[in-house]
């Protein structure tokens, strides 16, 4: 992924940083972070739009289950009207309605839960990685300001 490439960058140059004298502050090229920064900003909506298409994949996935439920149904109740001149017959293509049924509720439930917990896992990935760069960025300020306000001692 672009924003994790970005982020080591990003890292390399501020770890690459010289170190001032008497401190373990860094002085870093402003331009090139910057421009890392920029990049990063650019990459982010490709990175939520791919967790958008994750959803979007999802609802496919659970209308395609619906769409294979009512296929399902509609065959046992066919087979159900074939069948409907006997008693015994005709109870035991109900019983194998049910049973058809609550099988494609089941895998319905099963492929909607999978889906929802794949998009809950890109979403959380994509939210830690977000809190990450954030502290990344006020702390950068944090360091910069610290910086202006001994440049102005």
């Amino acid at each position: 992924m672009k924003v994790f490439e970005l982020m080591d960058e990003l890292i390399e140059e501020l770890e690459s940083s010289p170190k001032s004298l008497f401190s373990n502050k860094r002085s870093v090229d402003m331009d090139v972070v910057n421009e890392i920064i920029a990049d990063l900003k650019n990459a982010l909506p490709a990175e939520l739009e791919e967790a958008m298409q994750v959803l979007r994949e999802r609802d496919e996935i659970l209308a395609a289950a619906r769409e294979e439920a009512a296929s399902i149904i509609k065959s046992a109740e066919d087979e159900l009207n074939a069948r409907v001149c006997e008693e015994t017959v005709m109870q035991e293509a109900e019983a194998r309605a049910k049973q058809l049924l609550a099988q494609a509720e089941s895998n319905a439930r099963e492929i909607t839960a999978g889906a929802k917990e794949y998009a809950d896992d890109i979403l959380a990935e994509l939210e830690n990685y977000l809190a990450d760069y954030l502290k990344l960025l006020r702390k950068n300020r944090m360091e910069l300001s610290s910086k202006r306000i001994k440049e102005t001692d």
